[in-house]
């Protein structure tokens, strides 16, 4: 647990450094304007914080009986790669929508009857996307076991899940990384 936490401080600490998390005034893609932006790519493309991310992760799921790590197509394909090379589980892809060629896969990998899967997700606000993904699993017989991000925006993600009955694990939420940077 303590190597957990301190993995955690150490992944807040490459969030501030590499300026994933920058603090004003943010017009967001819904048109909403925020006092702050999360802008995971930054974090996805650097190897030393998907590693965090990763070990983070397959730590927590290494007692759980999981088939395969599924991430949504596109901020957390790098994500769920990387939990999949940590932890030696099968990745699966989760396109937004079926692609209109070749065999219009919506799941990309092999997801059979009832696998248990764990969804990845690297900023939340609402949960939407995360939610169509685990839909998505759900309409193809596997089972949704655990489901992480990693920053919830603490907009209203959580409530949205636990309507669906999935608790939603964050790594960070916006407000622990106000706090630390009190």
């Amino acid at each position: 647990m303590q190597e957990q936490n301190n993995q955690k401080k150490h992944l807040m600490d490459l969030l501030e450094k590499n300026q994933v998390i920058k603090f004003g005034k943010f017009i967001l893609s819904s048109g909403k304007e925020s006092d702050y932006y999360v802008d995971m790519k930054k974090a996805i493309t650097d190897p030393e914080i998907l590693k965090i991310i990763a070990e983070l992760i397959s730590s927590k799921i290494k007692e759980d009986n999981i088939d395969k790590i599924a991430g949504p197509a596109l901020g957390a394909v790098p994500i769920a790669t990387a939990v999949s090379l940590n932890s030696m589980t099968p990745l699966l892809m989760i396109r937004k929508e079926k692609k209109g060629y070749g065999t219009s896969n919506l799941i990309e990998g092999d997801l059979k009857e009832g696998d248990n899967v764990v969804v990845v997700e690297d900023v939340t606000t609402t949960g939407n996307s995360l939610l169509k993904a685990i839909d998505a699993i759900e309409d193809n017989h596997g089972h949704v076991k655990r489901a992480f991000v990693v920053v919830d925006r603490c907009e209203g993600a959580s409530n949205n899940f636990n309507k669906k009955g999935v608790k939603l694990e964050a790594l960070i939420s916006i407000e622990e990384f106000k706090k630390n940077k009190i």
